[in-house]
């Protein structure tokens, strides 16, 4: 069992004997003070980048998900947010499939699971921006991802976006061409509003979705619920009746009443299922 999993499965243990002990009423003001010096404590400041492009498709929750996802084709470089040595590099039983857990100054730990293909090999050395691993879907995976986890004390999961550059753009891959077309993860638009009628609206577990038109023109709106302040802002068409579709570079978004797609390059990499939508049918 590995490091991160072993400290994973006492935070659960210790969770669960605490909701225990509350429901019971027995608990003291000495083991809530116990219990409060084992929080994470900030983790210090590391300049970490995007470890890869694509679209964020899920979130950091506690516990839960323990990381962020960001979708791509099969084989978009995956990239060493920091500099610092791999300590494993191989199958996860747990889930991640082909993985790579790299060591930083700090004691910190950054994950990189579901890829294709590794690059590096434990004990190895790395620089950031190194291109380590291949995006896939091996392990527990639907489609091609990275998955990406942070640990500042090497035990806690911190959620990576409160490190990652605030401009949203990975990295470009150290002595790869960098394409024209690419787009960075959800790039940022300066007019976030929909100023005209909105046609089409909807909301899955992580995004809330908008079509609308303004003089004419035809519009997708995207904004992630954890980063409500980031939208993307697309000129869209329509495709046929309740279908439009929008273009952002190499990936293209499909929405309906029912869902979005999330295509690159001609290929579907996610789909997601609105929990709530309606439509003007026009």
């Amino acid at each position: 069992m590995k490091k991160v999993n072993i400290y994973r499965f006492c935070n659960y243990a210790l969770i669960a004997l605490i909701t225990c002990t509350l429901a019971l009423g027995k608990i003291s003001p000495a083991v809530t003070q116990t219990v409060s010096l084992i929080n994470p404590t900030p983790a210090p400041t590391t300049n970490l980048i995007w470890p890869t492009q694509g679209i964020l498709s899920q979130g950091f929750r506690k516990y839960q998900h323990e990381g962020i996802d960001i979708a791509g084709a099969k084989g978009t470089p995956i990239l060493a947010a920091a500099a610092g040595t791999v300590v494993k590099a191989g199958w996860d039983d747990w889930g991640l499939g082909n993985f790579i857990e790299i060591k930083h100054p700090h004691h910190s730990l950054t994950v990189y699971g579901h890829n294709s293909r590794l690059l590096v090999s434990k004990g190895q050395l790395v620089k950031q921006g190194q291109i380590i691993a291949e995006m896939g879907s091996t392990g527990n995976s639907t489609a091609p991802h990275l998955h990406f986890e942070f640990y500042g004390d090497g035990r806690l999961a911190s959620n990576p976006l409160n490190l990652l550059p605030s401009s949203t753009v990975a990295k470009k891959p150290v002595n790869q061409p960098v394409n024209p077309i690419s787009q960075p993860v959800l790039p940022i638009s300066k007019n976030t509003e929909c100023d005209g009628t909105t046609i089409m609206t909807g909301e899955t577990a992580t995004a809330s979705i908008k079509v609308c038109e303004e003089n004419g023109q035809l519009f997708y709106l995207g904004k992630l619920k954890q980063e409500p302040s980031q939208l993307l802002k697309l000129r869209a068409w329509k495709v046929n009746k309740n279908r439009y579709r929008a273009d952002n570079g190499s990936f293209s978004y499909l929405i309906s009443t029912e869902k979005i797609e999330i295509w690159r390059n001609g290929s579907p990499i996610r789909a997601d299922s609105f929990l709530t939508s309606y439509g003007l049918g026009n």
